[in-house]
């Protein structure tokens, strides 16, 4: 299973979000998956690679955006995209991935979350989007997007598109439900 996971590129001291990245990393390695990231060595995402990277057994694939061809030099991968742009960068996403995971991130996770959302409800992917509220990191968008449906910007259906595990364990146990 290709499992594309979207989280922060940007170092936090926060130990719990590290900690899940590691086991994120650890999950996708056991399981013989394949990691398909933005292709940056640093943060949550930077922690998964590390843990990645190292067994022989999961192949690591990257979409880049020309913007972050800088972030390019700390990894190395089995196949690697580089795009123009970051809607571009998302399309790819979605083509390698047989899973979206979104962890702690910042606005760049936020983006990619929010369009693999639009893209499922518009009908240009079916993946499962598995959202790691980890701590509660999520507990405001989650309630934006509840707000959206209590206010008929939307329907109910919205919250059939996405998976929310509120740990790591709930969520590795839904991955591994999904990836039979």
């Amino acid at each position: 299973m290709n499992v594309f996971v979207g989280c922060s590129s940007i170092n936090t001291n926060n130990e719990i979000y590290q900690q899940t990245a590691e086991k994120m990393g650890n999950f996708i390695v056991r399981g013989n998956h394949n990691f398909v990231f933005c292709g940056c060595g640093f943060g949550l995402v930077g922690r998964i690679y590390s843990v990645v990277s190292r067994s022989p057994k999961s192949e690591v694939f990257v979409a880049s955006a020309r913007s972050y061809e800088n972030h390019l030099e700390s990894v190395s991968c089995i196949r690697e995209y580089k795009l123009e742009t970051i809607n571009q960068r998302k399309d790819a996403i979605f083509s390698l991935s047989d899973v979206l995971v979104f962890l702690p991130g910042g606005i760049g996770t936020a983006d990619e979350l929010l369009a693999s959302i639009e893209a499922k409800r518009a009908g240009e992917h079916n993946l499962p989007i598995v959202i790691l509220n980890e701590s509660g990191f999520f507990d405001r968008l989650l309630a934006f997007f509840k707000q959206i449906c209590d206010e008929g910007f939307s329907d109910s259906k919205t919250f059939k598109l996405y998976f929310v595990a509120r740990s790591f364990d709930e969520a590795a146990e839904y991955l591994s439900s999904i990836s039979k």
